[in-house]
């Protein structure tokens, strides 16, 4: 049975939509102000000096032109599936993979859940950061962002870019 609203109620519930309307508009202006873009650019090599990673696979590297974000990287790989979890349809050397990614920036560092894919075959990868802890600057992160590149120095290297939106009850502003 369709119901009808009757005038008089439609009357009554608009005033209640215009004040959580300003609510839902407030809380994402809160949101806002301790969200910013991020962009810089990533380099980072294969390493087995102080490699804790159950399946073998760090990196150290820095983050350049990325305002608060510069500094120093290490990623510690924590799993890896060979042909991205796909073998029949992967090459081998293809690989998914999890870790931590921690940037040691100079207002503070930032730790996040990495998950990406390798395309060792055509030499690409992506990786989907998503900010589990911080410190300084990066306390309190959320909102996902992305690292994205190609493979360098004969595939012991890697070269990409970080770019997305990085919350933060720190004021983390561009520097």
């Amino acid at each position: 049975m369709l119901r009808v609203i009757k005038p008089v109620g439609l009357v009554a519930i608009l005033p209640l939509l215009g004040i959580a309307g300003t609510s839902a508009i407030s809380r994402d202006t809160h949101a806002d102000s301790r969200c910013h873009r991020v962009h810089g650019t990533v380099n980072s090599v294969i390493t087995t000096e102080n490699c804790t990673s159950p399946v073998g696979l760090c990196t150290t590297g820095t983050v350049t032109g990325g305002g608060p974000l510069d500094g120093a990287t290490t990623f510690q790989a924590l799993d890896v599936a060979p042909s991205a979890g796909m073998a029949a349809v992967e090459a081998a050397a293809n690989l998914s993979f999890s870790g931590q990614l921690t940037i040691t920036a100079k207002r503070g560092t930032l730790v996040t859940r990495d998950l990406g894919v390798l395309d060792a075959v055509n030499g690409f990868f992506t990786e989907l950061e998503r900010p589990s802890s911080g410190t300084g600057i990066f306390t309190n992160p959320s909102h996902d962002f992305f690292i994205s590149g190609v493979l360098t120095d004969n595939g012991d290297g890697f070269s990409s870019t970080i770019s997305g939106t990085l919350c933060t009850d720190g004021d983390i502003g561009d520097e």
